[in-house]
């Protein structure tokens, strides 16, 4: 039995069995989905233990940051690294007044701005400073407010790099970190190379009605059928409420919980509704088409532009394709969507 820690909304714990500690969380977001309230639910959720939030932020000023989480900043509790202000911020001499803010320079409010941010190296050596402080032990709750605006500074490989070498040192530091980035603004590599690293990776979308969804793209360690399936919400009197899509009623949830037990490789905490959908299982049929060809998972994971690791999770119904890849995976092999899901019960070869 290992112990779990809540998002700050039942609805999503109830379904993942909380975060565990060492989960690192990537978001796939739309606009308009109101991310910044599933974040700030994260951040203040009343856990029996105090965690210590570490804020990196690339695309907003410290005076909002400040101002939306002021009591966590006066308790001690909060520690901003601001790579917006000489980033995007251009080093812009209103972004620069916070800083004459008395409680920043008396240090009372733990607030770190890289000057030299645009230098990949300069961002890390304060980050990596920040991050002694909290070794193996501390709980610390850790928020890269932008993968995307990372990657407009920086480029695709100095991001990629900097997360394939911080996502696992979290995790084995047993700490809790968010990051997000924006639907459409990274290359299908870049997301396939995150994807198989991360622990966790949740899709926010928004629906035709306004209605908004939520989807789980990658549950390391969780229920595979739980994968790809939409849960709605939307948002009214400053919460996110789930409904069910067929009858468009709030789901009856469970009391509200700080900490949630997580029993490895089990389901027991699902909602009965998601049990019931069958998953969606098309490795088997994509391994048989990939031996009909004789190729390797090597060679055809470089055909389709994606990691021998990502094909192998797709190829054992561990994840799912994107739509895009998987019609680029149907092209490839010359068939339709449905003729996937027609043979998937077949036995694959191997």
């Amino acid at each position: 039995m290992r112990t779990a820690y809540s998002s700050g909304i039942e609805y999503l714990d109830n379904i993942m069995g909380g975060i565990l500690l060492g989960d690192n969380v990537v978001w796939v977001l739309e606009p308009g989905t109101y991310f910044d309230y599933f974040l700030e639910f994260f951040l203040t959720a009343k856990d029996s233990s105090v965690f210590q939030n570490i804020f990196i932020s690339f695309d907003f000023p410290p005076q909002k940051i400040y101002s939306r989480y002021k009591d966590y900043f006066d308790k001690g509790e909060f520690i901003l690294i601001d790579a917006f202000t000489f980033g995007k911020g251009k080093g812009d001499t209103f972004f620069l007044s916070f800083y004459e803010n008395e409680l920043v320079k008396s240090g009372q409010v733990r607030i770190h701005c890289v000057k030299n941010v645009i230098e990949h190296s300069q961002f890390v050596k304060t980050f990596q400073k920040i991050q002694e402080e909290f070794k193996e032990g501390s709980l610390c709750k850790y928020v890269f407010e932008s993968l995307t605006g990372m990657q407009e500074l920086w480029g695709e490989k100095d991001t990629l790099h900097f997360f394939t070498y911080t996502c696992p040192k979290l995790f084995e530091l047993k700490a809790l970190a968010y990051w997000p980035l924006a639907k459409g603004a990274h290359s299908d590599a870049f997301l396939a190379n995150i994807s198989h690293i991360t622990q966790l990776v949740v899709s926010l979308s928004i629906q035709e009605d306004s209605t908004c969804a939520a989807k789980f793209l990658n549950m390391t360690g969780r229920p595979s059928n739980l994968l790809n399936v939409n849960h709605y919400y939307n948002f009214e009197d400053n919460k996110i409420n789930f409904i069910e899509a067929s009858k468009g009623t709030p789901i009856n949830r469970k009391s509200e919980t700080s900490e949630v037990s997580y029993k490895e490789g089990g389901s027991e905490g699902s909602q009965s509704f998601l049990l019931n959908n069958n998953p969606i299982k098309i490795g088997a049929c994509i391994r048989n088409f990939r031996g009909e060809k004789n190729l390797s998972q090597v060679e055809l994971a470089k055909t389709l532009n994606i990691t021998p690791s990502a094909l192998s999770q797709i190829e054992h119904d561990l994840s799912l394709p994107s739509l895009p890849l998987f019609i680029k995976i149907a092209r490839f092999f010359g068939k339709s969507l449905d003729s996937f899901f027609i043979n998937s019960s077949v036995p694959p070869k191997h």
